[in-house]
């Protein structure tokens, strides 16, 4: 899981940076807006199924076909209604030159639809060799598509097609990754059995994934699609430290939380090692892109991008603080508890939402980067009380774990600006090598902590490198 999410976000930067240069912000804004309809649909029709087989110690294979079935006839109903209804989604989105784009947006539906339903196998089987080959094959797609038809065509098309190729790959993949074969069945009663436990994953998918909708939607209808573009890339890019981290924790903590519901010492301790890990990558980040932010887009994506750097600057330090409640989502489901996940959501809607109505007609883009700022800070209030009712973590345990990283990354900001002050003008490519130099440095530095003064993410870190590579 470590290389597939490292893959895929080296292959997404990279052709980001490629596209960002070719196209335009409006391009990149169209994209996530005529996603929104597509995404929120199947959002609200999906009972998440295959969350409760993999949580269940039930056999999971009398389900299958049943939600394989489900799955088809409810996206071939979403793909009908979206396009005939794109003239009005259009028209409220103010992008009718995409209209013939939000007729066919439907198909990002049908496709994950399609694929091979024992994929949850390699969920619930911890099997994320064939999850990396998957998505590796879905990233490539993606990325060949996207980028050669952009050199040829400016425009929102090769965006469009890049998905499409990127789902179709990734449905493919999963029939050469298992051998089971979905075939129709109508027997959809069965799936009751499993609508106890996945009614509260359904709700905690539908109150945290909306969000993104919502903002979209808000940019959208308010700034335009420009602004959109700007705002959905800036998100992307001050994710990117941090996601890779989260995407292979959240996604093997659950299972393996749910083989070790019974030892709540275990959890809790995995649970402090994911924040050290999580703090010992992302804090460096956020020093970096709030001090040189604006001197990276210059170099990575151009002028027309500039406007991003405030909004990357706030989102990157949201993303940051917002890593406790999105790690310990997975313990409340695995402990069998969805009940507190979805009231976290619920409150993570209702805060955000009208955080995102008072900001963005006050400050456009900078007041949707201020509500996921304001809103990430209540959320760690609420899962970390929950938390230390469950599993009895002491607030000091979590408020010592960034300390060695925040110093570590206050030292270096510190000789950066000397090295930079010394000089009347560094060049980009001394930049990116004086960049180089302090990452090494901050490594020393964490190395030196956990040696010498016993302190920091030096321990968790030497674990997990000698878990990886120890055969």
């Amino acid at each position: 899981m470590l290389f597939d999410t490292v893959f895929q976000k080296i292959v997404s930067f990279i052709s980001f940076i490629i596209l960002a240069r070719l196209l335009l912000p409006e391009d990149f804004g169209i994209i996530a807006l005529l996603l929104v309809i597509p995404n929120f649909s199947d959002l609200i029709t999906s009972p998440s199924f295959e969350s409760a087989l993999i949580q269940t110690k039930n056999d999971p294979v009398p389900y299958l076909n049943s939600i394989w079935t489900f799955s088809i006839i409810k996206s071939l109903i979403i793909f009908i209604l979206i396009f005939f209804s794109a003239p009005l989604i259009a028209s409220f989105f103010h992008i009718e030159r995409a209209i013939w784009a939000i007729r066919l947006s439907g198909i990002f539906v049908v496709l994950p639809a399609l694929a091979n339903v024992a994929q949850l196998f390699f969920f619930k089987d911890i099997d994320f060799k064939k999850i990396f080959i998957r998505d590796i094959v879905a990233s490539l797609s993606y990325a060949t598509v996207a980028v050669g038809l952009s050199i040829f065509y400016h425009s929102f098309w090769p965006l469009f097609l890049g998905y499409v190729a990127q789902y179709s790959s990734a449905t493919a993949a999963t029939y050469f990754l298992h051998k089971f074969r979905p075939r129709l069945s109508f027997k959809l009663s069965k799936l009751r059995d499993l609508f106890h436990y996945s009614k509260w994953i359904f709700g905690q998918n539908l109150v945290n994934k909306i969000i993104p909708m919502i903002e979209n939607s808000l940019i959208g209808k308010i700034v335009g699609a420009s602004g959109v573009g700007l705002y959905s890339r800036a998100k992307s890019l001050a994710t990117m430290p941090s996601a890779p981290l989260y995407n292979i924790i959240t996604k093997v903590t659950f299972p393996a939380y749910s083989k070790l519901q019974d030892s709540y010492e275990k959890i809790k301790d995995g649970f402090l090692k994911s924040l050290d890990i999580l703090f010992a990558f992302s804090v460096p980040f956020v020093v970096l892109l709030i001090e040189a932010g604006h001197r990276i887009i210059l170099v990575l994506l151009g002028e027309k991008w500039i406007e991003m750097d405030i909004l990357l600057k706030i989102l990157i330090l949201a993303v940051t603080i917002n890593a406790l409640p999105i790690l310990s989502g997975p313990i409340f489901n695995a402990l069998g508890k969805p009940k507190i996940q979805f009231g976290i959501g619920v409150a993570n809607i209702l805060v955000f939402t009208a955080a995102l109505f008072l900001l963005i007609p006050l400050y456009a883009t900078k007041g949707a980067a201020l509500a996921v700022l304001a809103t990430s800070i209540i959320l760690v209030v609420l899962s970390l009380y929950k938390l230390i009712k469950i599993l009895k973590i002491k607030i000091i345990d979590i408020i010592k774990i960034p300390f060695i990283p925040i110093v570590s990354s206050l030292i270096l900001l510190i000789i950066g600006r000397f090295v930079i002050g010394q000089t009347e003008h560094i060049s980009d490519i001394s930049f990116a090598i004086l960049i180089s130099f302090l990452g090494l440095l901050y490594a020393g530095l964490i190395i030196f902590s956990g040696l010498v003064l016993k302190s920091g993410p030096y321990k968790t870190l030497r674990l997990v490198w000698y878990e990886i590579f120890k055969k």
